[in-house]
């Protein structure tokens, strides 16, 4: 409570008191001015809804982003202010807000006393108290043409959003206080709002009149698609694409399982990826420590939904399903391969001499097999080679694969090697093969 005393000096001319004039109105600061944030995902879902709102706002029309909790509506929203690029006036939706915690309110009196002495026998003495009015958000907002973002309007009471009616429809805030001359402030020409809130059966949430909601256009606001899960998380921790995406995959497994009714959002993600940071972990189901922070961060709030029957053990199954990296078998496979690839080429695989030897058999064959130079037959046609000369076909043949079997190094004809308790003579070059076959 101020007071202000005005003295009138003695041989001071003696005058009527002013009637009390309302102070000026005490108007707020914008809270800030939105700048769009470097670290915003954009995929074409967001985009897609910034440039709705964007056009509704245009209009005139109020946007509401309704939508489950953890869906970034209040990210949103704060982004499609920024892209409006004037001040904005944030409100937060509260149990016990009143109308007047957006209008405004009688903060307190001023007092004002006058003291007249113009007779030295006679002391006059006039104070006057008028009420001081101070304006709230919303007044700030509707009188300067500021960008309103309302988070989470709907937990606030439906008699204290009330005084949005006639803001959002006749474009008029009506001002309850006696000192104001008007009663009323006009809504500046760029004023605008944007809505957020949670459905109707959150805890805290209020029901919300029809009236208010037929005068805004709401868009739904779902859990995003895995394109645009797998960009956050990448942009917002220092994890791989790869690490990101067995993290994505394995909250929105668990949110399938609820029937995408609650279960984790992709703050869940976030802080599975940032906390496996921290901790240095690896993203795999073999990591402990990595599956133990996915059990702590999904696991109560899976089972707080309705008819859910999770245990910790299915969400371990859920990361070792998605979070497997290659099986052991698969790895050994991957790593004999690779050896193959890079050894020399006197170590080939055994089958790949086989089939050599085989190809190189056939051509002495096919070669041997030819029709003589002798004279030609009564029909014309000459000799092939006698039978007896392609018996040694079979045991040459089975030689050069005795031969791979046995030994997988360069080989010569003097070397032999004791098999099944038996010497066997190494087989001939193939620059031999042709003189052995012939005989």
């Amino acid at each position: 409570m101020s007071s202000v005393d005005q003295l009138s000096g003695r041989g001071a001319t003696k005058s009527k008191t002013a009637p009390v004039v309302a102070p000026s109105v005490k108007t707020m600061a914008a809270d800030f001015i939105p700048q769009p944030s470097p670290d915003f995902v954009i995929t074409p879902a967001i985009q897609d809804l910034t440039d709705r709102a964007m056009a509704y706002l245009s209009v005139g029309y109020a946007v509401h982003l309704s939508g489950p909790a953890g869906t970034g509506k209040t990210t949103l929203a704060l982004h499609i202010a920024s892209q409006l690029a004037r001040n904005c006036t944030l409100i937060h939706g509260d149990d016990e807000m009143k109308g007047s915690d957006l209008v405004g309110r009688d903060s307190g009196y001023r007092r004002q006393s006058v003291r007249d002495n113009y007779v030295s026998s006679i002391l006059k003495t006039e104070e006057t108290v008028s009420v001081m009015w101070t304006n709230n958000r919303l007044t700030t907002a509707c009188e300067q043409g500021h960008t309103l973002v309302y988070d989470e309007f709907t937990r606030s009471p439906a008699t204290a959003n009330n005084i949005l009616l006639s803001v959002l429809e006749e474009g008029i805030l009506n001002i309850p206080s006696s000192s104001q001359d008007k009663g009323y402030v006009k809504v500046h020409p760029n004023f605008r709002a944007i809505f957020t809130s949670n459905p109707e059966e959150y805890v805290g949430v209020h029901k919300t009149q029809d009236a208010l909601l037929d005068r805004m256009i709401t868009l739904e606001v779902a859990h995003q698609d895995r394109e645009t899960e797998l960009a956050i998380v990448c942009t917002k921790s220092r994890r791989s694409p790869e690490d990101a995406a067995i993290i994505v995959d394995i909250v929105r497994s668990l949110r399938d399982r609820l029937d995408g009714i609650g279960g984790p959002t992709i703050r869940a993600a976030l802080a599975i990826a940032t906390i496996s940071d921290f901790r240095g972990c690896e993203i795999s189901a073999e990591d402990k420590v990595f599956v133990a922070t996915c059990q702590d961060l999904l696991y109560f709030n899976a089972t707080r939904q309705p008819n859910a029957s999770i245990k910790r053990q299915d969400i371990e199954s859920i990361v070792r399903h998605h979070a497997t990296r290659s099986a052991p078998s698969t790895r050994s496979n991957r790593s004999s391969a690779a050896s193959v690839e890079s050894a020399p080429p006197s170590s080939a695989p055994t089958i790949q001499r086989v089939t050599t030897a085989m190809e190189q058999v056939a051509s002495s064959i096919a070669e041997l097999s030819r029709p003589s130079a002798g004279p030609a037959s009564e029909d014309g046609v000459a000799p092939f080679a006698s039978p007896s000369k392609v018996v040694a076909k079979p045991i040459a043949l089975e030689s050069l694969v005795a031969k791979a079997n046995l030994d997988d190094e360069p080989y010569d004809s003097t070397t032999t090697r004791s098999m099944f308790g038996r010497s066997l003579p190494k087989p001939p070059s193939f620059e031999n093969a042709k003189a052995i076959l012939a005989t």
